[in-house]
């Protein structure tokens, strides 16, 4: 059974009935807001696990909710969730400007906000400090089990170019989807994946094996993210493999290569 705790936050009671009852039946604890100002006070009294937000609410929306959270150095990491009516492009890009780690729709799939959520908390629980990261390396370590460390890195111009040309949203759109293909991949093999984003352009996972085995889910993984990045481009870059950029007061033409990931391996050592 989970036992997490999450924060509905919606005007309608319909929405917070049906989601409490749901996410309760699952396991978690389910706490619930009407508005904004109710759902700042219930952070800061009963600090949450994850918290599922709508954009259109009285007092204060949910865009304002999302940047007090994430503007607070207390509740910076804690997950946030947008579920709204609110689906326009520009709606999702003042979403993630806001600093929202996920971005549904209304009608919406329950089947899908549960996975939202179980990965968000998920990714929680390893990624705070990297200790548990830390702490699962030295417990192989341990045990004698051969392992590697895989790191992914991607080229910081190929980044800022495809940041600036596509803007926020599909630049993390971009990078979840390569943490996420990480995860299913080493999580299909292993049957648990511990992948953690160290830094805006660095990427770690832990891989449970032998040095051939290891290496061959290295080479998965880079061939799955690499078209998995090509497909975020439009057609004419994409086809072409560079992005047009300019450079200078001059505005030389600077051909940006598309975005690639680097994926090496450190191999693990068992204690003696």
């Amino acid at each position: 059974m989970n036992n997490g705790k999450i924060l509905i936050v919606d005007d309608s009671e319909n929405i917070r009935s049906v989601l409490q009852l749901n996410f309760e039946y699952l396991g978690y604890r389910v706490l619930s807001a009407r508005d904004g100002e109710e759902a700042l006070h219930l952070i800061e009294r009963e600090e949450p696990d994850v918290v599922v937000l709508d954009v259109m609410m009285p007092r204060q929306n949910g865009f304002q909710v999302c940047r007090k959270i994430k503007s607070d150095p207390r509740f910076s990491r804690l997950p946030v969730v947008f579920l709204t009516a609110k689906g326009h492009r520009e709606d999702k890009l003042w979403g993630k400007d806001c600093g929202a780690d996920e971005y549904l729709t209304k009608p919406f799939s329950t089947a899908e906000l549960e996975r939202v959520i179980e990965r968000l908390l998920d990714r929680g629980e390893r990624s705070r400090g990297a200790g548990g990261f830390d702490a699962e390396v030295e417990e192989l370590r341990r045990r004698g089990e051969p392992f590697a460390i895989l790191t992914i890195s991607f080229d910081a111009r190929a980044l800022t170019t495809f940041r600036q040309k596509y803007g926020e949203f599909r630049f993390h759109e971009a990078l979840e989807g390569v943490r996420q293909t990480v995860e299913v991949i080493v999580r299909a093999d292993a049957g648990h994946a511990s992948v953690w984003m160290a830094g805006d352009n660095v990427l770690k996972a832990l891989l449970p094996g032998e040095a051939e085995k290891t290496s061959a889910l290295r080479d998965r993984i880079a061939l799955q993210s690499n078209l998995l990045l090509k497909s975020f481009y439009e057609g004419e870059d994409a086809a072409r493999g560079y992005v047009l950029a300019r450079q200078g007061q001059e505005g030389s033409e600077l051909h940006v290569p598309l975005m690639t990931i680097e994926a090496h391996l450190d191999g693990g050592s068992a204690e003696p």
